[in-house]
């Protein structure tokens, strides 16, 4: 089930990969995104594990201007301190036509009940993610987390890019519903049952259907592209 959930978040973004081209993972996690991307990205986290081939935080990255031509954020921009600084760094280290590519949680009624639920993350939409002083989440811990980041930062396109000037915003669609919940989660896991493959895909074409009538009731994920324009 959890096979199923990651290719669904990491496959779609290998239309907009190349060969021979810089590609910067932030947040790598558990390493998964190299078993399914077609190019291994370079991963980077501010933890060393032996997956990762460089210490970096995200909001103050340790590269040189205009370096990157893909920058891969997968579910960790709602644990950063100041989702307003990363995409500054964003806006730095990417090369002219650059791209970022985000997968992200969206705070849909049926996330914020399984959130509640499970106690493992929260969220607060009483934050200021457009305001360079605003502190999202504890800098010195980088498990804490808001959930409604992603929602508030891309609900509005013009908001997102008149506040990051020459990042626009090309794709913004909200997906991922109950394949999440049975997938049984990436980090805290529960137990489910295993599901043969092609009843998944049944689940994911109702998703479909539920996310496109009602997306702030079904829609558990995000994907967005940004390209950098100047």
């Amino acid at each position: 089930n959890l096979d199923y959930l990651l290719k669904h978040r990491y496959n779609w973004m290998n239309f907009y990969l190349k060969e021979n081209t810089q590609i910067l993972e932030v947040g790598s996690g558990a390493g998964l995104s190299e078993f399914y991307l077609k190019f291994k990205p370079i991963m980077t986290d501010t933890t060393q594990n032996q997956w990762v081939d460089k210490i970096i935080d995200a909001t103050d990255m340790n590269i040189p201007d205009n370096s990157v031509d893909v920058l891969i954020a997968s579910h960790n921009i709602h644990h950063f301190s100041s989702p307003y600084k990363f995409f500054n760094e964003c806006s730095r280290v990417l090369k002219p036509g650059g791209l970022i590519l985000i997968q992200e949680v969206n705070t849909s009624l049926i996330m914020r009940i399984i959130l509640f639920l499970m106690k493992h993350e929260g969220w607060s939409y009483d934050v200021d993610v457009f305001n360079k002083n605003t502190v999202v989440n504890d800098p010195s811990d980088p498990w804490s987390a808001n959930c409604a980041t992603p929602e508030l930062l891309f609900e509005d396109n013009h908001k997102f890019q008149k506040t990051f000037k020459g990042l626009n915003i090309l794709k913004n669609e909200k997906n991922e519903g109950f394949i999440f919940p049975l997938s049984g989660g990436v980090i805290a896991k529960t137990k489910v049952p295993r599901i043969p493959t092609r009843i998944l895909d049944l689940v994911a074409f109702f998703d479909r259907i539920l996310i496109k009538l009602f997306p702030n009731i079904f829609a558990m994920g995000l994907s967005v592209v940004i390209k950098k324009t100047v």
